[in-house]
């Protein structure tokens, strides 16, 4: 939300910009206020205008010239008035709004956004790592969170309540309940073919005296929200990867889905929420595992739109099934989907490192004095003239290729923390108040889940 302060001075600015007819010579370069930075140190995704008034130093995740996420020192942010700002769209369901001179990371190098095309891919993090300044909470916590978020109802003036039809998500929301020294009383609705448990308090409420339960997710804030409102708190971005794969195991047994596709031989795995927040946090957290997912919207009439985060591909379902999995009866279906991932081959095309390498590949074979036959054969892959370089290369293929041409530069990106997204829209999106930040030693953040740096720096 926007104080009384802050909206003066953007008005100020909207102001003089009109009366100088928009002109572009007038407008602010920067990130705009409502952009979320992930954060190094706590782990998790933060306004900017909220670091603008916080005085505590803080680290970010910054891409190191080795494509690393490395933990830097964030400088000073600050206001630098208001700017026209592109929203840019990418493949995977991400999106970030810039202003014109901020810079994409490319397979090439950086690129201003007011020379991004539709179809360059850009990169994003495809791994996460733990923070720098981690947390730890009860197993208990986690659990009872993790339920609440996806099928919890906790509105003022009504009572906390849980409802779900698997038998092993109520007994665990039962058991974490006594954490908070509730006992939970169980309601059976047949009619609705669900069960409901409401979490009362464990004691007389009055003056200053509240639910426990109310108290803690209030503090989390959380309590009061409806399905659409909801996020991950930010304390779950701070703890380890052992507890986050734990929080998103029973999240998944909330509204997650897994089942295997027998027509089309595949694992489905996703998470649906009315929620796009919730939906953007749950998919930074999968990245703490090295998962990466797609975001997709689903719009019914007369319905909120709906936000479906996907796992797609039998090395990205594997991982996540693996590290994670899920709770409860769904567990019994991610089991068996696991089962069948595993005697299957890893589909490359997704992941992949953009066809531009290539360039780069065939300048490497004309200092070395390599054919193109010659190195087709030393790839033991059957010489197709130019075909080779009209496609994205995977992973696997281009470390073979960096270990033929003994070359370090395609070992990082064979290895790198990087997804190449794909652009597939560029729109206006007006008019934004943005803010100018510095990061010690990289230049570069995370913004809304893509790398970016202000130009020339």
């Amino acid at each position: 939300m926007v104080m009384g302060g802050e909206l003066g001075s953007i008005v100020s600015d909207l102001s003089e910009l009109v009366s100088e007819g928009l002109g572009t010579s007038s407008l602010a370069s920067g990130i705009p206020s409502s952009a979320r930075v992930l954060r190094a140190d706590a782990g998790g995704p933060v306004e900017l205008r909220e670091i603008a008034c916080s005085i505590e130093p803080q680290c970010v995740w910054s891409l190191s010239e080795d494509l690393r996420m490395v933990a830097r020192p964030l400088g000073k942010v600050v206001r630098a008035g208001v700017a026209n700002v592109l929203r840019v769209h990418l493949a995977s369901g991400r999106q970030i709004e810039l202003s014109r001179d901020q810079e994409f990371r490319t397979v090439t190098g950086w690129i201003p956004v007011r020379k991004l095309e539709i179809g360059q891919r850009l990169a994003i993090p495809r791994y996460i790592p733990e923070p720098t300044r981690g947390s730890q909470l009860a197993d208990a916590e986690i659990i009872l969170l993790a339920h609440m978020i996806g099928d919890g109802s906790c509105v003022k003036r009504q009572p906390i309540r849980y409802a779900s039809i698997d038998e092993q998500n109520l007994a665990a929301v039962t058991s974490a309940a006594t954490h908070f020294g509730v006992t939970a009383i169980r309601d059976e609705y047949p009619a609705a073919r669900c069960i409901t448990l409401r979490l009362p308090a464990p004691y007389r409420l009055g003056h200053g005296k509240r639910n426990p339960i109310a108290a803690w997710l209030d503090e989390l804030g959380l309590f009061g929200l409806r399905s659409y409102e909801k996020f991950v708190p930010e304390v779950i971005f701070g703890l380890g990867n052992d507890q986050v794969a734990l929080f998103l195991r029973h999240l998944w047994a909330t509204d997650g889905s897994v089942r295997w596709d027998e027509k089309g031989n595949q694992g489905r795995v996703y998470y649906a929420s009315t929620s796009r927040r919730l939906v953007d946090d749950v998919a930074m957290l999968l990245l703490r595992l090295g998962v990466h997912g797609r975001i997709k919207r689903v719009r019914k009439a007369d319905y909120r739109d709906c936000w479906f985060l996907t796992i797609d591909g039998v090395q990205n379902q594997t991982q996540f099934l693996s590290v994670a999995g899920v709770h409860g009866a769904r567990g019994e279906a991610a089991r068996r989907v696991l089962g069948e991932l595993l005697s299957l081959a890893p589909n490359t095309n997704v992941d992949t490192i953009p066809k531009e390498i290539w360039v780069r590949v065939r300048e490497i074979l004309a200092s070395q004095g390599v054919t193109y036959r010659a190195f087709a054969a030393a790839m033991n892959t059957k010489f197709c003239g130019s075909t080779l370089w009209k496609h994205s290369v995977s992973r696997s293929r281009l470390a073979k290729v960096a270990e033929v041409l003994d070359d370090d530069g395609l070992r990082v990106l064979a290895t790198s923390d990087v997804f190449w997204d794909r652009v597939v829209d560029i729109v206006s999106a007006g008019i934004r108040e943005v803010f100018t930040c510095s990061v010690l030693g990289a230049h570069n953040l995370v913004v809304d889940g893509v790398v970016v740096r202000k130009i020339g720096q």
